[in-house]
């Protein structure tokens, strides 16, 4: 089965200086050294965020620029920076990543409902099997949503990182096959998640975003008077 975001294209991203495009942002983009060094977590957040914005309407303040250009997601990804700024050990919790999204999106009036997966390392004991994985980043695409994924360990996976989020943006899903196609600074990387998963000794997670809710006037109401009953 093979799945993909409904218009992975919108993450296209122009440098007219330099004559050339980007596939999603690259955390060197970011104006100070730290942020370049441990900025890949929030990179990914911008990644979605953009995402989400240019694919539904009522998400559009997710993203406050009128272009695509490198300059303007740039200053998009500096706007998300303050809501995951990574600590001395990087962003490193999913929780991390997944509360920073969400108040991103409440400054601008927008509830996001996070939907994650925390994936421990390949010695704990009751690991789901790889199928989890599967089926989480299959939810996260047919909602048409990029799954951000963090891992802390590359494990065999050459084209991966260690402790980096990359965004997942489509993927292949047999009974023995896991790729993923990421963006990863800037690039479009294909990974084999299987392989990852099997091999890796430590931990990781996914996360995606749906669009929620806003409490009922009804339901406001009915708050209110459990407020004042003593």
């Amino acid at each position: 089965m093979e799945l993909s975001l409904s218009h992975p294209e919108l993450l296209t991203i122009a440098d007219k200086e330099l004559g050339r495009s980007f596939f999603g942002g690259a955390q060197e983009w970011y104006s100070t050294e730290w942020s370049r060094r441990a900025g890949c977590g929030p990179t990914c957040a911008s990644n979605i965020l953009t995402y989400l914005s240019l694919t539904r309407p009522a998400l559009l303040p997710l993203y406050g620029y009128e272009s695509m250009g490198r300059a303007d997601f740039s200053r998009h990804m500096e706007d998300v920076y303050p809501y995951l700024t990574p600590g001395s050990a990087g962003l490193n919790r999913v929780e991390l990543f997944s509360d920073g999204v969400a108040a991103f999106a409440r400054e601008r009036g927008i509830l996001l409902e996070p939907h994650v997966l925390a994936l421990p390392g390949r010695m704990t004991r009751g690991r789901p099997a790889v199928s989890r994985l599967a089926e989480f980043i299959k939810a996260g695409l047919m909602s048409d949503c990029p799954v951000g994924f963090l891992n802390l360990h590359r494990g065999r996976e050459k084209n991966l990182q260690s402790w980096h989020w990359v965004t997942i943006v489509a993927a292949e899903l047999e009974d023995d096959r896991l790729l993923a196609t990421v963006s990863d600074e800037g690039r479009r990387l294909q990974l084999d998640l299987r392989l990852w998963y099997l091999t890796t000794p430590m931990r990781g997670a996914l996360a995606y975003f749906t669009e929620g809710l806003a409490p009922s006037a009804d339901s406001d109401a009915e708050d209110a008077k459990n407020e004042k009953t003593p």
